[in-house]
């Protein structure tokens, strides 16, 4: 072979060649490195955030679910409460009537209720059902008394007459126009139902906001 292929000079030149190649293909590496690097950082920040608004996502909605949970069971509370302090009226509404019976009170009460009806009424000619036991309440004068009072409050003068069939309540009356095409029932029951409609709904009104 020939001694021109041993030239130091060439030697250098081939080395410089090389070592530049070598260096070209690190930094290429390199580069490449640093997109598959960034890259990866980018798919992990990604995944990171995935998982993030997944755990989110959830906890949401546990807390929606525990949320709706915890409005029902408070919901079943109120009606319970409610309905609890409506049966404790019911008990002692029921238990005032019954010693209001045979009583002046009780007697003033009908009055009030038929004085009430006849106004709303405001007919010429209205009926008036009551119970069997308070037909002796009932007379004459008793009905007259109540025509004066409401002609007074209306101006238009109400014939009242007692009906002979009776109505079975805990008191109370019940009155109809003669063609009984409107009727009025201010029965204990009836009017202790009315109230106890309002009453729910104020202390389920009451209640919620308290909560």
């Amino acid at each position: 072979m020939s001694d021109e292929y041993f030239n130091p000079g060439i030697i250098d030149k081939i080395r410089e060649n090389t070592n530049k190649l070598i260096k070209d293909i690190v930094a290429s590496q390199q580069k490449e490195i640093a997109v598959i690097d960034k890259d990866i950082e980018t798919k992990i920040q990604q995944k990171k955030e995935e998982i993030i608004k997944a755990a989110k996502t959830k906890a949401e909605a546990e807390f929606l679910k525990e949320k709706a949970k915890q409005e029902l069971d408070l919901r079943l509370k109120i009606t319970k409460f409610r309905d609890e302090v409506v049966d404790e009226l019911i008990v002692k509404a029921t238990e005032k009537i019954k010693t209001m019976a045979d009583t002046k009170e009780y007697e003033k009460s009908l009055e009030n209720l038929l004085v009430t009806a006849v106004l709303t009424l405001s007919e010429p000619e209205v009926i008036v059902y009551c119970r069997k036991q308070d037909k002796k309440i009932f007379t004459n004068q008793f009905l007259s008394s109540v025509a004066v009072k409401a002609e007074k409050e209306n101006e238009v003068k109400s014939k009242i007459t007692l009906s002979n069939e009776f109505i079975d309540s805990m008191g109370g009356l019940i009155v109809e126009t003669s063609d009984r095409k409107i009727s009025i029932n201010n029965t204990y029951e009836k009017r202790i139902d009315r109230a106890l409609g309002k009453i729910k709904r104020e202390l389920s009104l009451m209640l919620t906001q308290e909560g």
